[in-house]
């Protein structure tokens, strides 16, 4: 095999995702277990119970995705199922919640008595498209495979919901096109991250001001020093509403590529 082996950064998210291992990690990962791997398709290698998708067929020099398949050893363990009261199913120790099999009857047309087992399959062969998305509600990751999106809680032990993306890419640009909105969701990221560092010191010291001013406000008998302080009051409040507007508008743009992703 050429010792030159490219892997896209999709893979490394996939096998991050998988594995749980730091991403600084993730590169030698693959580049270590795809070179004991054999091919099983056109572009597709295993070693174990992962699979390795090249860009080529027949072409070993650029990984561009990893899955896990399920274990089809003999004398695995048997598949553990339950169902609570509340209509949540638990498939080996994974809650596929009511509302996600409402889903998939809905919008796929899956059968109630199939859903949840199918949900289950489709989230064991699908891989991370992006992390610690929130909404109003919840927090949690967005795995996909082909084209359906799955959001799973932040411990990736609960499956929310399923939903799919209509739009689709070329087979020949899809691949070129995944590596582009997957560096934009980190650059995304890198924003994010970068505020959730700064933002408690920032707000802090905004409110601290803010307090020493309400202070001086409800002090002081001077009209115009009452008008000035409320400016400043009305000025820190706006301040602090914009910072946390632009944090909600990255994390709303980080939502949209990742629905792109998970349309490729």
């Amino acid at each position: 095999m050429n010792d030159k082996l490219r892997i896209t950064p999709q893979a490394q998210a996939d096998v991050i995702a998988l594995t749980g291992i730091d991403r600084a990690r993730a590169h030698s990962w693959i580049n270590t277990h795809v070179r004991k791997a054999d091919r099983v398709s056109s572009n597709a290698y295993q070693y174990e119970n992962y699979l390795f998708y090249t860009e080529r067929p027949g072409e070993r020099t650029k990984i561009v995705r990893v899955k896990r398949v399920g274990n089809t050893q003999v004398g695995a363990n048997p598949t553990q199922r339950s169902t609570d009261s509340d209509g949540n199913v638990v498939i080996d120790g994974i809650t596929i919640r009511k509302h996600a099999i409402d889903r998939a009857v809905e919008r796929f047309g899956v059968p109630r008595e199939r859903a949840a087992q199918w949900i289950y399959d489709r989230f064991r062969e699908s891989s991370v498209v992006t992390e610690n998305i929130r909404s109003l509600t919840n927090e949690g990751h967005v795995y996909a495979t082909e084209g359906i999106a799955i959001g799973v809680d932040t411990d990736r032990k609960m499956i929310r919901t399923v939903y799919y993306n209509t739009k689709k890419f070329s087979p020949l640009i899809s691949d070129k096109v995944r590596e582009v909105v997957a560096k934009e969701i980190r650059k995304l990221e890198r924003k994010i991250n970068a505020i959730n560092r700064t933002l408690p010191l920032q707000k802090a010291a905004l409110e601290y001001e803010r307090a020493e001013r309400m202070l001086a406000l409800v002090s002081t008998r001077s009209i115009p020093k009452k008008m000035a302080l409320q400016a400043r009051i009305n000025a820190i409040d706006t301040h602090l509403g914009e910072i946390n507007a632009g944090l909600a508008d990255l994390v709303e743009k980080k939502k949209h590529v990742a629905n792109a992703l998970i349309a490729i």
